[in-house]
């Protein structure tokens, strides 16, 4: 699997790349502080390059299983151990990595509005799989409010 490819589809899924432009060097800065979480999730979820190569042509993460989801954002710290959205953790790792004001400004709106899937009713306890696919969810609404 070319986990470059998985990468830049988690990069569009964050909304970073297709809300805001941002740098080239702060796109890569994120692909590389991601590629490890992206690589060990896919191989534990069976996640094929056909299905990130799929998920990308559509601009959707629908048909990408929401529990590889959580193992990654978990992995990179966006949700903590109970599979909650972690919007410190999150904010910090945007500051580390972005320097665009408009993506700075999105990541917070995604963090203040998205919030509240925390207090969402989940079938799935702290393993996090219906939490991301709320995340995802909110994220994409937030994008469509900022367009």
């Amino acid at each position: 699997m070319s986990v470059v490819r998985c990468s830049s589809l988690l990069v569009a899924i964050f909304c970073f790349v297709s809300v805001n432009a941002i740098s080239g060097d702060e796109e890569a800065g994120i692909k590389d502080a991601l590629r490890p979480f992206v690589q060990e999730c896919a191989d534990e979820f069976g996640i094929t390059e056909e299905q990130f190569e799929e998920a990308k042509k559509k601009a959707s993460a629908a048909d990408i299983d929401p529990c590889f989801m959580s193992c990654f954002l978990k992995k990179a710290e966006f949700f903590d151990s109970q599979g909650k959205f972690d919007v410190d953790s999150t904010m910090a790792f945007a500051k580390e990595h972005l320097t665009s004001e408009p993506a700075m400004k999105f990541v917070e709106a995604v963090g203040d509005e998205c919030v509240k899937i925390n207090d969402e009713d989940v079938s799935d306890g702290d393993k996090g799989c219906d939490r991301a696919k709320l995340l995802f969810e909110c994220i994409a609404e937030t994008k469509k409010k900022m367009e």
